[in-house]
């Protein structure tokens, strides 16, 4: 089974089948499990995730209908085996290798940024394969610190990744492909000074001096707005 938390929550059998997951609190539930994959969560910790705008009086009995319906969607082994377990007041989800596209794009930029030094091309397919994974906001229906915290560090992280992804590149002489991936980045993020002085770099090497003159100045005005 795959877990996708990297955009809207998607989870696939190892069939291709998708898993219903309905929408709200069953939702809601599995995301913030799959939050902290492999770790026991405490109901009141859930609840909070579930239902931020009040205080549940009993979490535990609350959640457990939604926890009972997402044990029988989400199976381990075949039919009989439960994912989630629930002990004392508290939940976890176990999460194996390759089943959390989270992990695996966290494992992807590790190994990625290994193999830059000595092997760019590989590096290169690492980091293309982890900015693969991305779909959108990760955790997007949660509202906690930890999700909070987690989308933060995952957006650094793919940032870091499509960096790194430029550097490949270059290393392998693919002029071409760092400025087409340089542009594709400043169009989605207009306001990020890096992408922006990187690209006049790359263009400035590439022999490209008007379009790195007008990149330079689009960096200017980028770092005048930053210091407003």
């Amino acid at each position: 089974m795959l877990f996708r938390v990297l955009g809207p929550l998607e989870v696939v059998h190892v069939d291709g089948r998708g898993a219903d997951i309905p929408a709200g609190a069953p939702e809601h539930v599995l995301t913030a499990l799959l939050l902290r994959p492999n770790t026991w969560v405490s109901a009141e910790s859930l609840a909070e995730a579930v239902w931020p705008d009040r205080t549940s009086p009993f979490p535990a009995r609350e959640l457990w209908p939604y926890v009972h319906d997402l044990c029988r969607r989400t199976p381990l082994f075949g039919e009989t085996s439960a994912r989630i377990e629930s002990m004392g007041g508290r939940y976890r989800i176990g999460v194996g290798e390759g089943e959390l596209d989270s992990t695996v794009f966290a494992q992807l930029v590790h190994d990625g940024r290994v193999l830059l030094p000595t092997d760019p091309e590989t590096a290169a397919r690492c980091f293309r394969a982890a900015a693969g994974l991305w779909r959108g906001t990760p955790f997007a229906t949660l509202d906690t610190y930890h999700s909070r915290a987690e989308t933060d560090r995952l957006t650094r992280l793919r940032w870091t990744a499509l960096d790194h992804l430029v550097d490949a590149l270059m290393a392998m002489d693919h002029t071409a492909g760092s400025v087409a991936l340089l542009q594709a980045l400043t169009a989605e993020d207009p306001k990020r000074e890096h992408t922006w002085l990187r690209l006049v770099e790359v263009l400035t090497r590439a022999g490209r001096p008007v379009e790195a003159a007008a990149a330079s100045r689009k960096a200017a005005r980028v770092a005048r707005w930053d210091a407003r």
